[in-house]
């Protein structure tokens, strides 16, 4: 299966929110990593970076990794996050990973809130569920599998039911 549009679409808006690079209309188009390296030097407050943006793809990627890994909840945990080759064969699914866990690690360190005004309505709602998500989903046993499900299934349409949606509701721990 492959990254659903919505989110797609929602993930690629926030990218070119933060204008660190020119705007982004695919996220094949994340693949360098070097955009990355750039959310990272923002949610840091420095441009430690910088020399890495001059280094091969994969160094960059190793980066980026390395820093998703030691930001997590449970650094020590062994489960990779993101995989480093299907980053480098091109898979969607793997960029959107890391754009969502670069979105999570952005607002949770943020000490002055983005405007989140500056958004349509649906894409602020995409991206205020893709943040419960990974909350929700941060102690998860199999994160990893859970983000390609999450990423890969339709938005939930917003109703005024008194059901919750199952990408809102706690995850259940088998």
């Amino acid at each position: 299966m492959t990254l659903h549009a919505t989110r797609g679409a929602a993930l690629l808006s926030w990218v070119n929110s933060l204008h660190v690079a020119d705007p982004v209309e695919a996220v094949l188009q994340l693949q360098d990593c070097s955009i990355f390296i750039k959310i990272i030097d923002r949610i840091h407050g420095t441009e430690e970076g910088q020399q890495i943006l001059k280094q091969p793809v994969s160094e960059r990627l190793d980066f980026v990794c390395s820093f998703l890994q030691k930001n997590r909840k449970h650094p020590s945990s062994p489960e990779c996050l993101v995989s480093a080759q299907k980053v480098l064969e091109g898979s969607e699914l793997e960029l959107a990973k890391m754009t969502m866990l670069l979105l999570y690690h952005s607002t949770m360190s943020s000490k002055s809130p983005r405007d989140w005004e500056q958004f349509e309505y649906k894409i602020q709602a995409e991206l205020a569920v893709i943040l419960k998500f990974v909350l929700d989903h941060e102690d998860g046993l199999n994160l990893n599998e859970d983000l390609e499900n999450f990423l890969q299934k339709a938005p939930v349409p917003s109703t005024c039911s008194s059901t919750f949606p199952e990408e809102l509701s706690p995850p259940s721990h088998q």
